[in-house]
């Protein structure tokens, strides 16, 4: 953990020297190949890549490269997902939907899994909920995985599209699915089904998130994107700002800005304003297959041509965190104790890194000491909601 905080140390004082500034990493830096299909944060900050050709880990400093000469079950790496035990899941094969097989990483051991529903049914999502289940999005259905068993949901069962290129989980524990024909959103016994026939502007979606708001943000192929509050449709394209309507993928900052990657650059959005990105500002490539954003705040775009890192200022210190004027949450990093103080009752929730809500405060007092000695280590979401606002932040549980 000593190595981790000189780590985050480190990374503040470069963040603050950089201001908006773009990083870009290929082969020549120590990347295993150019073209990266997905990117995770793991609990340590650590940036994993899935590329075409290998895997790769990224700790600031150093690059250490997986392939399938060192354990990696296919080196074609589609996705990958992060538990709350650090254990990163990858979805691999060997190219063109042939050996397809899920690997686990401890960061020491591989375990691979290769159920017979694979075989040659490509992994292109990965989700992992409150309860630790993994759910696999793949070029046949859904495969769920609760540690002993697995469980296949298809088109028999309820699931639009065999095709499932994405999967979300709420703060409810709704698990949503955006397939080749359509959004399926599953409560554990039925399913709901959305489609052109219903609202969506297109079936083929490729990407969605969810906002603290449970708005759920979904990317298509080529129609745009849209936005789903539960009852509206609201629908963005170029002709409202957005880079390209083909968006690949989509990450939610700590601020509720969205980021997209699209098939032409990187779009920002902070619900008024549309900011672009492309090679011309410092992107390394603008076919943008994946994004997600570390301890930091900073943003990182897989694409054809390698990594960029986009550091726009959004620092988040990793000393006690002043929310405003009146809410104070400390320590941080905190070992067993975390203490919030509000300026009015409120409700406070604990997400983990993949989002989902692991504890709740409903009513609290205006100083409020939540026992966290039982959590793993790692980094965690704290959300705040008083009647005037609305505030979240990141802390590090050691």
């Amino acid at each position: 953990m000593k190595k981790f905080h000189i780590i985050l140390f480190l990374s503040l004082i470069l963040n603050f020297a950089k201001a908006q500034q773009w990083t870009n990493y290929t082969y020549a830096n120590g990347l295993v190949y150019n073209s990266v299909n997905a990117v995770a944060i793991d609990n340590n900050d650590i940036k994993w890549f899935g590329t075409a050709d290998g895997l790769s880990k990224f700790d600031g400093v150093t690059w250490t490269n997986y392939t399938t000469a060192n354990g990696l079950s296919g080196n074609v790496v589609r996705s990958i997902a992060v538990d709350s035990q650090n254990n990163k899941w990858l979805g691999t094969e060997d190219g063109y939907g042939y050996n397809c097989k899920i690997a686990k990483f401890n960061g020491v051991n591989w375990t691979i899994y290769s159920p017979s529903f694979l075989d040659t049914n490509s992994i292109w999502s990965i989700a992992i909920d409150a309860q630790n289940n993994k759910w696999f999005g793949t070029s046949r259905g859904v495969l769920k995985y609760d540690g002993t068993n697995w469980t296949t949901y298809t088109t028999s069962a309820g699931l639009l599209n065999y095709g499932v290129n994405a999967i979300a989980i709420d703060a409810n524990g709704l698990k949503w699915f955006g397939t080749n024909g359509g959004l399926s959103m599953f409560d554990g016994t039925n399913w709901t089904n959305y489609t052109t026939a219903n609202g969506i502007p297109i079936n083929f979606i490729y990407s969605i998130a969810i906002d603290s708001l449970g708005n759920k943000w979904i990317g298509t192929q080529n129609y745009g994107l849209f936005k789903f509050d539960g009852f509206n449709w609201t629908f963005y394209s170029t002709g409202n700002g957005l880079a390209s309507n083909c968006v690949h993928s989509i990450a939610i900052d700590n601020t509720g800005i969205k980021w997209f990657g699209t098939g032409n650059g990187v779009s920002k959005f902070d619900g008024t304003n549309w900011t672009t990105y492309r090679t011309n500002n410092g992107l390394i490539n603008n076919q943008v297959y994946a994004v997600d954003i570390d301890l930091m705040g900073n943003k990182w775009f897989g694409t054809m041509g390698g990594v960029s890192e986009f550091c726009d200022n959004t620092i988040n210190s990793i000393e006690n965190i002043q929310l405003n004027n009146n809410i104070l949450v400390y320590p941080n990093p905190v070992l067993n104790n975390l203490t919030i103080e509000v300026p009015q009752k409120a409700v406070i929730e604990i997400l983990n890194i993949e989002g989902q809500i692991i504890k709740t405060i409903n009513d609290s007092e205006k100083k409020t000491t939540i026992d966290l000695k039982n959590l793993s280590n790692g980094i965690y979401m704290i959300n705040i909601k008083t009647d005037n606002e609305f505030v979240t932040k990141k802390f590090i549980k050691e």
